[in-house]
């Protein structure tokens, strides 16, 4: 009778001293200690210091409602943009920023309340807690 055949011997791969699981959790805390002691932040903008300037707000995490696949993406989209102006030669600092004014959250609590201008034009004092709850 034959032995049954090893698909992982049929397989040509590469030999590489990479894990075979990544042990983020483990690993990623160590990886960022590392960019941290060596400033490498730092380093980049001090690198392009007197270079041209570009500045993409980065607005509130997620001003519209929860978080969703839409927040993650424009995220990733912001970044790419802010790292591709800096490789081509840009200053191109991380700007956080508030860039909605206020009003999406504002919408969202007026959803939470029962409709715009509701609550306040029946003299209903408002909950504050509860107000700044979607906020925080």
């Amino acid at each position: 009778m034959t032995e049954p055949l090893e698909l992982k011997k049929t397989l040509n791969l590469p030999k590489t001293d990479f894990a075979m699981k990544a042990s983020l959790p483990q690993n990623e805390p160590k990886q960022l200690e590392a960019w941290q002691a060596a400033n490498l932040y730092e380093q980049i903008l001090a690198a392009r210091e007197g270079k041209p300037l570009f500045v993409l707000h980065d607005g509130p995490p997620y001003p519209t409602g929860t978080i969703h696949l839409g927040t993650g993406l424009n995220k990733i989209l912001k970044d790419m943009i802010v790292k591709s102006k800096s490789m081509t030669g840009h200053r191109a600092p991380y700007v956080p920023g508030w860039d909605c004014h206020g009003l999406p959250i504002e919408t969202q609590v007026e959803k939470q309340l029962g409709g715009k201008g509701k609550v306040f034009a029946a003299g209903i004092p408002p909950d504050v807690p509860r107000l700044r709850y979607p906020v925080r």
